[in-house]
C-alpha cells in the first residue's frame, strides 16, 4: 500500500489557564485521549453510517483517522494553535471511494477526519435533529465532552473544510448540553422486518441500500460481515430485512441494524414500510435502576459501548444510580 500525502490543519484551543504553547502533560493528554475517538467515530459514521459497529476498526478507517500533532504555538489571546496533519479520506480510503454508487453523507475526498468531526460537531450544536452526520454513540461521546469543558478548556475550533480560511467550527459546552438533549429526543430502536428491492452494496463497509415502497431508499448495515457476500446475488432482486430500526431525534429512519437478509418480499403491505417509533428514550436525569425492565444496560444505553474510558464509562453508571 502505497505511503499517504498528509495535510496540514490547525485547530484552536482556548483554555481558561492560557496555557499557550506551554501545554501541561497531563491536559494533552486527557485533550487527545478525548478528540481522538471523536474523530474517528465522525468518519465512520459519514461512510458506514454507523460510528460504532461492533468489532475491529477496519484498516481503512485506521488510515483516515490518523491525525498526527506536529506541535503548538500560542496565539493573541493567549490560546493554543495546534498544527496537525491528517491524510485526505480518498487517499486514507481509496478502495471506498472508487465505488461509483455512495452515500449522500460521504465526504469529499479531499477531506479529512479533522473536517467531517468539525461538521458532525456543527451539526449537533444547531441541533439538526434529522442529520445522517451522528447517531447514538457518537451523540453519547460529544455529551461526555462536558468532562473536558469542565475544567480548562474553554473552546475548542476545528476547520470544517480542507480550505485555507475556512469558517471554523467551534466545540464548546454548549454542543455537550445539545447532544445531551438530542439524545434524549432519540426515539428506542425497535424490532422490524422489512421487504423491498436490493439497490446498492458497499462490501468494504458492510452496508447495502434497498428501495422500499414507491422507491424510498433506506441505508442497512449488516451486524454479519459474512453475509456480505450473499447480497451479491441478491443485486437488484426483492428481499426482506429483519433487524433493528435506528431513529433520528426527529422520528426519521436512520438506518437498518440488519440482523438477517433473505431473497423474495413477504407480499404484505405492512412490510413495506419501516414503521414508526413506538416511544422515545427516558431521559438519563430522571432515569432509576428499578425503573426498566429487562436489559437495563440496553434500555440504557441503546447498546453496551464499545470504545468508551473507564471515566466515561463510570460516569454513565452514576447516572443510572442517581
Amino acid at each position: 500500500m502505497r505511503p499517504l500525502n498528509y495535510v496540514e490543519q490547525q485547530i484552536v484551543v482556548q483554555t481558561s489557564g492560557h496555557f499557550g504553547r506551554r501545554l501541561p502533560m497531563e491536559f494533552c493528554g486527557d485533550l487527545f485521549r478525548r478528540l481522538s475517538p471523536m474523530m474517528t467515530s465522525s468518519v465512520r459514521m459519514a461512510i458506514e453510517g454507523s460510528s460504532s459497529p461492533v468489532g475491529a476498526p477496519p484498516n481503512w478507517l485506521r488510515r483516515a483517522a490518523d491525525v498526527r500533532v506536529l506541535g503548538w504555538v500560542e496565539n493573541e489571546t493567549g490560546g493554543t494553535i495546534l498544527h496537525v496533519e491528517a491524510p485526505p479520506l480518498g487517499e486514507a480510503a481509496e478502495d471506498i471511494y472508487r465505488q461509483s454508487a455512495l452515500w449522500d453523507t460521504k465526504p469529499a475526498p479531499d477531506d479529512t477526519a479533522l473536517n467531517v468531526f468539525a461538521r458532525a460537531a456543527k451539526e449537533v450544536r444547531t441541533g439538526n435533529s434529522d442529520s445522517s452526520l451522528y447517531d447514538l454513540g457518537l451523540l453519547r461521546r460529544f455529551r461526555y465532552t462536558d468532562q473536558l469543558f469542565g475544567r480548562d478548556v474553554e473552546f475548542i475550533d476545528v476547520p470544517d473544510a480542507r480550505t485555507t480560511g475556512t469558517p471554523l467550527v467551534r466545540l464548546d459546552r454548549e454542543v455537550a448540553v445539545r447532544a445531551q438533549q438530542l439524545t434524549e429526543q432519540i426515539p428506542a430502536s425497535r424490532q422490524v422486518r422489512v421487504s423491498g428491492r436490493l439497490d446498492m452494496i458497499r462490501h468494504s463497509t458492510r452496508s447495502f441500500e434497498m428501495l422500499l415502497n414507491e422507491c424510498k431508499p433506506v441505508r442497512g448495515v449488516l451486524e454479519n460481515a459474512d453475509e456480505i457476500e450473499q447480497l451479491k446475488s441478491l443485486l437488484g432482486k426483492s428481499i426482506t430485512v429483519v433487524g433493528k430500526a435506528i431513529y433520528r431525534p426527529s422520528g426519521s429512519v436512520l438506518r437498518i441494524d440488519a440482523q438477517g437478509v433473505e431473497e423474495g418480499s413477504k407480499g404484505s403491505k405492512l412490510f413495506a414500510e419501516i414503521p414508526p417509533p413506538i416511544s422515545r428514550r427516558v431521559p438519563t436525569a430522571r432515569m432509576r435502576v428499578g425503573e426498566q425492565r429487562g436489559n437495563w444496560l440496553d434500555s440504557f444505553f441503546g447498546s453496551w459501548p464499545g470504545e468508551e474510558t473507564d471515566e466515561e464509562l463510570l460516569a454513565m453508571l452514576r447516572e443510572v444510580r442517581g
